[in-house]
């Protein structure tokens, strides 16, 4: 049977969740791959995946212009190439073992760092096994760019361009999208999602959420926008956020708008298929999400990094609205709903620059690489 490896990082978040979303495509396609998706960090450096974690939110959190000064410079890259690659040399014997006892016909990453591994190992072994690079971001940075990759999957034009200047030859890099999930392909009547969810049928809606891990200033958002004098209901997904959750239910009564809220779900697909705007954070997979489902997407304080650069590019395409402050985040919400015709603009420009079936177009390649 063949096999398929892929890997991410970190349980949870967009490049654990574009794994999922690649496997998930597989069995829709009803193939016989045995598809593995296994955590890099965890499987290659057991001991140091919590401390990254850590520091990593810890330096977004209280150094975010120490992070957006550092991200994806030359220089530093330049500079870190020994020690990631003595880092990746560590691993060799664990992707080794790996090879010899599970023989898989394709590697496939969704984040740089296994994926820098891998190229590494191909590159001095001389291993045959193909590797493709899936980007989970609008914009790749050069942690991405290496020889040994056989195949890139990236977003858009402006991506694939990148890659270029940077040496990669055109014929490797595929424009298919960020993969989401294929049950983003199917479309809910707001009939539906009312009755089955309780929401008000002919209220308008405002959805917030900040992916899988409900991150960002999401109370506060919701605060500001509670108090603006047009009528809606407010929507909430909190994602994993325990303590976000706990406090939409101890705060509930404090809103004047009709308030829902959920916790990590597996419909959110439909919740989008019935909101009017969706208040977002800019990772690659939950933007991909809100432009699939033709969305009026509003992004607040973006991460320093990869989601200034997504944001960059959708302000580009005129896909998204961009507050720099959540407490101005009301004015964009009372603008689009005031605005039918900016509401419609923003809906279509999202449909135009999104790849709905992206998951699957990812499959396709791979299976073509291992026929």
């Amino acid at each position: 049977m063949k096999r398929v490896v892929i890997f991410h990082i970190f349980k949870f978040g967009g490049h654990s969740k574009a794994a999922e979303n690649i496997k998930e495509a597989f069995y829709y396609r009803d193939s016989q791959i045995d598809v593995l998706n296994l955590n890099g960090l965890s499987y290659f450096y057991p001991r140091i995946e919590k401390v990254v974690g850590v520091a990593y939110a810890a330096v977004i959190k209280y150094f975010p212009s120490l992070w957006r000064k550092a991200y994806d410079r030359k220089t530093l890259v330049k500079n870190l190439a020994f020690p990631i690659g003595f880092a990746n040399r560590i691993a060799f014997r664990k992707l080794l073992r790996l090879v010899r006892n599970l023989n898989p016909s394709c590697f496939v990453a969704t984040q740089a760092f296994p994926c820098g591994i891998v190229a590494d190992f191909k590159k001095k072994s001389g291993l045959k096994i193909p590797l493709i690079a899936v980007v989970t971001d609008y914009i790749p940075h050069r942690f991405w760019v290496h020889p040994s990759i056989d195949k890139y999957v990236v977003a858009c034009q402006e991506a694939k361009e990148i890659l270029i200047r940077e040496g990669i030859s055109d014929e490797k890099i595929k424009i298919l999208g960020i993969p989401i999930s294929v049950k983003f392909l199917n479309f809910y009547s707001k009939d539906e999602i009312s009755d089955s969810l309780g929401f008000i049928r002919d209220l308008p809606s405002v959805l917030i959420m900040g992916g899988g891990l409900g991150l960002g200033s999401i109370e506060k958002i919701a605060e500001t926008i509670d108090v603006l004098d047009c009528d809606f209901q407010i929507i909430v997904i909190c994602g994993k956020n325990r303590k976000l959750y706990k406090w939409f239910v101890k705060n509930k009564l404090n809103f004047r708008k009709p308030i829902f809220y959920f916790s990590y779900i597996g419909f959110v697909h439909k919740i989008m298929d019935f909101a009017d705007i969706i208040i977002t954070k800019a990772g690659g997979i939950t933007i991909s999400e809100a432009l699939s489902k033709g969305s009026a997407i509003v992004v607040a304080n973006p991460i320093p990094g990869q989601e200034e650069r997504n944001v960059s590019y959708l302000l580009k395409k005129r896909a998204i609205i961009k507050t720099d402050e959540s407490s101005k985040i009301g004015e964009s919400i009372r603008e689009l709903l005031e605005d039918k015709k900016k509401m419609y603009s923003l809906k279509e420009k999202a449909k135009g620059i999104s790849l709905i079936d992206s998951s699957l177009r990812i499959v396709d390649l791979i299976l073509g690489e291992i026929s």
